[in-house]
Parts: structure tokens; C-alpha cells; sequence
């Protein structure tokens, strides 16, 4: 966490020796955080974000993220604050990157999950972006994320927020270079036909990025 967690333990007021209390480990610790020489485990990591108010991109990725099962991905957009799912329970929060990530992989995505996406870019454009990248290229995951970055970043400028329009627009860019000539799709199970449908009918984004889907910013902008 390093210099975000220097400053938002200054904002509250609090000295190293003081927060080290709080967590229950020594100052010299807190002191090797800050200075980025200690990278804080989940749990501690946990109860840092919640002290200090950080948001959940503070919060550590998982080693292997796996994918997120169908019934996991609405409880974690819950956790983040997703106002189509704020009828559920959420558990804990995950880092927002490590969410998409994981979402991503799946391979049979909720339409309502899918159209959440956009919505925790915009919310959170100041991810683990490097990471993310990394991780989606991996898995030539390059062409969904690309995707929903096009979606995001249009409906930023519909909504007049022109700094995430910027970030995710870098993004964008940076992901360009690696788009895959490959169909791409958040459901395998789609059938042929369905297949075709959306071929002659998706909007110029998911053609851009061969993506099967009819998901707008437009549209968007009028339900969340």
C-alpha cells in the first residue's frame, strides 16, 4: 500500500505507533508497509482498508484467481457497492481488478453481471492496471476487457466524467495493439444461431473488439 498508506493514516490524524495499535503488530512493521518493503496479508490487509476507509482496489489479489462462480459474482458486485444487486448479501469485498478478472474467466456470464462490469470500471478507474493487463493477455482475455473498457469509457462521457473517461481511454489504447482476430463471447453455450443474430446486429464497440454481445453505453446510461 505504501504512500496511500502513509497519507491516509496522516489524514486520520493517527502516528505509526498509534495505527500499529490498532492492528495489533509492531511500528516497525506499519513503518515497512509504508516504505512498500512488506506487502500486508489478507486479513491484516482487510482491517487496514476498513480503518483507514481505503477503497477495496487497496485490498491484496488473490494468487490464482479462479473463476467466479455464477452465484458469487452478484454477492461480490454487492460488496462493492453495485446498486443492481444491492438486494443481496454481499460477503466481503475483493479488489475490483481481481473481481474482473475472475468474472472474465468464467465461461457462462450472467447478462446482468455482464452489464455490471462497466459500471465498477467507472467506479474504480484507478485499478491494478498493469496487473489486470497482464493477467487478461494470459488468458487472451484481451478482447472482453477491451470491450468493456470501450463501454465504460463511452458511458463516462455520456455521464460528463471526463477523468475516468481519460483513464480507461489510456487503457484502452494499451490493449489495442494486443486485440485478437478470435470471436469472443461471455456465454460458450450460445448457440449458432444466436451467434449469427448478434454478428449482424452488435453495436460497432463489440464489433471492434469481435465480441458477441449487444450491450451499449447508451443503454446503460438509462439503467444504472
Amino acid at each position: 500500500m505504501g504512500t496511500g498508506l502513509r497519507e491516509a493514516r496522516r489524514g486520520r490524524g493517527w502516528t505509526q505507533e498509534e495505527l500499529a495499535a490498532r492492528l495489533g503488530v509492531s511500528q516497525a512493521y506499519v513503518c515497512l508497509l509504508e516504505r512498500g518493503r512488506r506487502i500486508a496479508a489478507r486479513r491484516l490487509a482487510e482491517k487496514l482498508v476498513k480503518l483507514l476507509e481505503l477503497p477495496p482496489s487497496a485490498l491484496p489479489v488473490g494468487t490464482h484467481p479462479l473463476p467466479l462462480k455464477a452465484d458469487e459474482a452478484p454477492n461480490a458486485l454487492c460488496a462493492l457497492g453495485y446498486p443492481g444487486f444491492a438486494h443481496l448479501r454481499g460477503r466481503r469485498q475483493m479488489n475490483p481488478a481481481e473481481l474482473l478478472l475472475r468474472v472474465l474467466r468464467a465461461r457462462e456470464v450472467d447478462a446482468r453481471v455482464v452489464e455490471a462490469l462497466p459500471w465498477t470500471l467507472l467506479r474504480y478507474p484507478n485499478l491494478d492496471w498493469p496487473w489486470l493487463l497482464r493477467e487478461a493477455k494470459a488468458s487472451d482475455l484481451q478482447n472482453r476487457l477491451g470491450f468493456l473498457l470501450g463501454v465504460a469509457r463511452e458511458l463516462a462521457e455520456l455521464r460528463g466524467e471526463l477523468h475516468a473517461a481519460r483513464a480507461l481511454a489510456a487503457q484502452e489504447r494499451l490493449l489495442e495493439g494486443s486485440r485478437l482476430q478470435r470471436e469472443d463471447t461471455f456465454r460458450d453455450s450460445m448457440t449458432e444461431a444466436e451467434r449469427r443474430w448478434l454478428r449482424a446486429h452488435r453495436p460497432a464497440q463489440a464489433a471492434h473488439w469481435n465480441v458477441l454481445s449487444t450491450m451499449t453505453a447508451s443503454d446503460l446510461a438509462r439503467g444504472y
